[in-house]
């Protein structure tokens, strides 16, 4: 029997070579199957995630949502917190009291005050698009008149500095709607409504939420559009509302836009409690007024107990005088805007 040929010195190499590239791919592929181990552990915190659970529902129920706003004939809140912001300098005035009275169709009056020594501020009465403002505030007194609709933007530019003011630029009939929301035109011809879903990133200030941690918010979203005559030109968007699909999908904002398309007024809502007394109704507890291109807002915190649903109101509960014979300038007069007055 002749006996196997011993392996040569060629051969013995290529075996060892054979053997280290067998280890060094055992190797890689075990270091990538740790690394994708690894990979699949870690968590990216900073990625915002959708809060849950979300509320399903349809156009008629969110509309039913929107009932109380529009039915209410009429409101007085005796007490609440209000906080005006200059939106140019960042400027917050001090949490102030304030006097909120309402009644269909369009008339409001606001009295804000200092706190503990009652000392006025401002008020101001709206009705049948016409206003009336006092500002009683030491950096500017004056009792203004003029048009709802008007743009005076070139009357406040006269005024520079004052004219950035927040209780300077405030009407009354920036807050009518917050409350007061006009009816719905469902069904009614030249009005059409669409229903989508939003998601909006936003900061997560959830208790236990880590700095910095952001989340998606999903709501409801529709959009009121008015169809022009003869489809002549494109539909306007008149109001959107939300309603957040983590909230019972309550009302949490309204938008409302003017005739070129431009948002005019935007109203948040939160804290929904039940601010009547011996009531099961729920009612924002916060309001937030926001007048993008007046550069201001305002933000309205309502007292559970001193919220009143179609109070009975006598006439003179809108009707604001120039007692105190402040400086008056009516808005409409072109001698008063030229000279900044």
């Amino acid at each position: 029997m002749t006996s196997a040929k011993p392996p040569s010195y060629q051969e013995k190499r290529t075996h060892s070579v054979l053997g280290a590239i067998s280890l060094t791919i055992l190797s890689t592929l075990i270091g990538l199957t740790t690394a994708c181990a690894n990979l699949a552990r870690v968590s990216d915190q900073s990625i915002p995630k959708l809060v849950t659970p979300l509320v399903e529902t349809d156009f008629k129920s969110l509309v039913e949502q929107l009932q109380p706003f529009i039915k209410l004939q009429a409101l007085r809140s005796s007490r609440l917190l209000i906080q005006f912001v200059d939106a140019e300098s960042a400027k917050k005035y001090y949490d102030a009291d304030g006097i909120l009275v309402l009644q269909r169709p369009d008339k409001i009056r606001l009295v804000v005050q200092a706190p503990v020594t009652g000392t006025r501020i401002t008020e101001m009465v709206s009705e049948a698009n016409r206003f009336k403002v006092a500002i009683y505030y030491r950096d500017y007194r004056r009792f203004l008149i003029g048009t709802n609709n008007a743009d005076y933007s070139h009357w406040r530019e006269k005024l520079g500095q004052e004219g950035r003011s927040a209780l300077v630029a405030a009407r009354p009939f920036h807050f009518t709607e917050a409350l007061l929301v006009r009816p719905l035109h469902v069904g009614e011809p030249g009005f059409i409504y669409g229903l989508e879903e939003a998601i909006v990133e936003e900061a997560d200030l959830r208790p236990g939420a880590k700095r910095q941690a952001r989340l998606l918010r999903s709501f409801y979203v529709i959009s009121e559009l008015e169809v022009s005559p003869e489809n002549s030109q494109p539909a306007r968007v008149r109001r959107r509302f939300w309603f957040d699909r983590t909230d019972q999908a309550r009302l949490a904002r309204q938008q409302i836009f003017d005739n070129r398309g431009i948002l005019s007024t935007e109203v948040h809502y939160s804290n929904y409690r039940r601010l009547l007394a011996g009531s099961s109704q729920w009612w924002p507890g916060v309001i937030i007024v926001t007048r993008p291109y007046d550069r201001y807002s305002a933000r309205m915190t309502f007292t559970e107990g001193k919220f009143e649903v179609d109070p009975e109101l006598p006439a003179s509960a809108f009707v604001l005088e120039n007692k105190e014979g402040l400086l008056e300038t009516d808005l409409d007069k072109p001698e008063a805007v030229m000279k900044g007055r």
